[in-house]
């Protein structure tokens, strides 16, 4: 196909459209996005159909504020600053309550869905998530930056990020798979199931074996007792006390 020597400019002109500051939708559907990562619920729930046709906002005001402060980003800044929506969600009441609705019953009562969000949503562990933390338990995660992407036959001996895995609609990771990787073909919001392959993948992965043996060994090197071994697995791991 002979392609032209100067650029029409329609692409250009059709990326000033979407980023421009009056456009409506753009930042709204940013924003809806990030809603969703930090908070585990999105301020609109057909994230795949932003607009008339979908879900109203449950908080239309906060979804037109949070989608001002990122076109105009904060003061004396850069505008269209995602940094700004983080620090600003964050340290907020709502992102910061507990996820427990012990005590709280008369809320619970009265919105069962936590729709006026009276509580935290609790948010599930992404699959990568899953598979990063497990190596950074035991210290054997590999946290360098950057480099080549790691291909399928490679991955189950890797100790890289799981950000550098090769991802394709007919090769994902068979570890990911189970914990509700994300799609390819689109960048909505991932699955959230509870199935019996998940508790298996974790007792029986031989990524999950390594990495148990090498915490193990690591509590009880100065030969500890049962009830220590306990009390330091649980701040290891869960990062509390038992």
């Amino acid at each position: 196909i002979p392609f032209p020597d100067s650029s029409s400019g329609r692409r250009r002109a059709l990326a000033a459209w979407i980023t421009d500051p009056r456009h409506p939708r753009t930042p709204r559907v940013a924003v809806n996005h990030l809603w969703l990562r930090h908070m585990g619920r999105p301020l609109v729930a057909t994230m795949f159909d932003f607009g008339r046709k979908g879900a109203a906002p449950t908080h239309p005001d906060l979804l037109d504020w949070l989608a001002a402060e990122l076109v105009a980003g904060p003061p004396g800044g850069s505008p269209w600053s995602l940094r700004h929506l983080h620090r600003l969600i964050v340290p907020s009441a709502a992102y910061r309550m507990d996820s427990s609705p012990a005590g709280l019953e008369p809320a619970a009562g009265r919105d069962p869905d936590n729709a006026l969000l009276w509580r935290r949503e609790p948010v599930r562990r992404e699959a990568q998530v899953v598979r990063d933390a497990v190596l950074a338990v035991a210290g054997l995660l590999d946290g360098s930056p950057g480099g080549p992407p790691v291909p399928p036959e490679r991955q189950a001996e890797s100790r890289r990020r799981s950000l550098y895995f090769t991802h394709s609609d007919i090769s994902r990771n068979p570890f990911l798979v189970v914990f509700d990787d994300a799609a390819v073909k689109d960048c909505y919001r991932r699955e959230e199931s509870v199935v019996p392959q998940q508790a298996l993948a974790l007792s029986h992965a031989a990524l999950v074996h390594e990495a148990a043996a090498t915490v193990a060994r690591r509590l009880s090197a100065d030969g500890v007792g049962d009830a220590a071994f306990v009390d330091r697995a649980f701040v290891a791991v869960l990062a509390r006390p038992a």
